[in-house]
């Protein structure tokens, strides 16, 4: 019996520049889409890092509030008493959030003011350098912003016309910092004495909770319900892009893929009309033109890897604020966006050799 001959493999490293040059293009397309994917597992592991670590089970608003972050929600500090009185309530804190813009060495700042009491739930539960705000001028900030703008334990700068003192520095979320502050001191800002944004509630009964408190007129939302409707209001804008941007990516890898095999096809082809001289069917010549994209698209997926690993170092090094995760989900897409390059670039050069005459190795260059 004759040995097979691995013409897809030869044909490929018959010329080591042209697969270097192949599985860098098609590298940097997996590069892109394990960057967009770990961009976007970074939002979703952000955008709720409140509701994820405040530890509060319902969460008691203003009637038409959906969300944290957007919502403007103003109550009366006295649905406090209310909530406490309720049965199954086995806490309940308030805290007040807005966004805010404060400069800082001429620089504009996004940040999330957050009021709590000192000691109850609902302030910071990551304090890396320092304590937690305990007088009214001081505040917790996040460590994205401590470093971008050099500000240390012990600094002060301006917010609405007050000045703070940084007591400590931990939590960062998506795209801005958390500013944590004592709920007397959002008063004090705001001048709105006497009033909260919401009251976060830990019970063993949700359900029995949610129903007595909502029959007031308060909304009650549960920590999912929050944290999705805060996920979907932060990435709405910025999904379709993305998605836009992996159909690109995919597109380009598979386009390179493509041109590289059938580059190498026609320049052989007078040894693919050997192989067809001698009986290979449309079957065979369809498996060499398969294995030899399949084979591309190997190498581009490990060239992708070390790319992604490469940008997420510089990204996270330059632009702190981004986070870009490499989860099991991302890794598990990235393969098979290599395995769908490679199953699409293989249609181009499959057609040409199908097509290839038995008289095509008689001819001449």
């Amino acid at each position: 019996m004759g040995r097979r001959v691995p013409l897809a493999r030869r044909n490929l490293l018959d010329d080591p520049r042209r697969l270097i040059v192949s599985a860098a293009g098609v590298g940097l397309a997996i590069m892109l889409i394990l960057l967009l994917d770990g961009l976007w597992a970074g939002v979703e592991a952000n955008v709720t890092s409140y509701e994820d670590n405040a530890g509060a089970d319902l969460y008691v608003a203003q009637p038409g509030t959906h969300n944290f972050y957007s919502a403007i929600s103003v109550i009366p500090a006295a649905a406090l008493d209310t909530v406490r009185a309720d049965p199954g309530v086995d806490w309940a804190a308030q805290v007040r959030g807005l966004f805010s813009i404060v400069e800082l060495h001429k620089r504009k700042a996004p940040v999330y003011l957050v009021g709590f009491v000192p000691g109850e739930h609902g302030g910071p539960w990551e304090i890396r350098q320092g304590r937690s705000p305990r007088a009214d001028d001081e505040v917790a900030i996040g460590a994205v912003m401590a470093k971008r703008h050099g500000l240390d334990l012990g600094d002060t700068f301006e917010i609405m016309g007050r000045r703070f003192t940084v007591a400590g520095i931990g939590t960062d979320a998506f795209m801005f910092s958390f500013v944590f502050m004592t709920h007397n001191a959002t008063d004090q800002l705001l001048r709105a004495p006497g009033t909260t944004s919401f009251i976060l509630v830990g019970t063993s009964d949700p359900n029995g909770v949610r129903a007595r408190l909502g029959a007031t007129g308060l909304a009650v939302l549960d920590s999912d319900e929050l944290a999705r409707n805060d996920l979907a209001l932060i990435t709405r804008s910025f999904s379709v892009p993305m998605r836009i941007m992996v159909g690109v990516a995919l597109a380009v890898g598979s386009l390179v893929i493509a041109l590289a095999a059938y580059t190498a096809i026609v320049e052989r082809r007078r040894e693919y009309g050997i192989v067809r001289a001698i009986g290979a069917g449309g079957r065979d010549l369809v498996s060499i033109a398969l294995r030899q994209t399949m084979m591309l698209s190997a190498a581009g997926l490990v060239a992708g890897g070390l790319f992604f690993l490469g940008a997420r170092f510089l990204i996270t090094t330059l632009r702190p604020q981004f986070v870009v995760l490499a989860t099991t989900g991302s890794v598990t897409r990235a393969i098979v966006a290599a395995l769908l390059m490679g199953l699409a670039a293989a249609i181009l050069p499959a057609r040409r050799l199908t097509r290839l005459e038995p008289a095509t190795a008689y001819r001449g260059g």
